[in-house]
């Protein structure tokens, strides 16, 4: 009967049934009673901060280096081609003499 000494209702032999001892360890949370407390942890604070940084600083950052590699590629391109005139310029000295 359940009003039997050494009753083990609701205890189980180690699996996770309601009685474990797990769940009795599982932390519910607190009550916060002040309510003037904020809820947002510094930490949240920080990582939204370092994200803004990232956006206002790093992206520009990153755009005017592409920028940048972009206008030196082009300015190899012109002396390449400026190169390949200037040899077929000689070439055409060399075979006309």
């Amino acid at each position: 009967m359940a009003t039997q000494k050494g009753n083990k209702q609701g205890k189980s032999d180690g699996g996770m049934g309601w009685g474990s001892s797990v769940r009795n360890r599982v932390d519910v949370g607190t009550n916060n009673s002040n309510k003037n407390e904020s809820d947002v942890s510094l930490v949240i604070v920080l990582c939204i901060a370092i994200m803004a940084l990232t956006f206002v600083l790093v992206l520009p950052l990153l755009g005017m280096m592409y920028m940048d590699m972009n206008n030196a590629t082009g300015a190899a391109v012109q002396e390449i081609k400026k190169m390949r005139e200037l040899r077929a310029k000689m070439l055409l000295m060399m075979q006309g003499e």
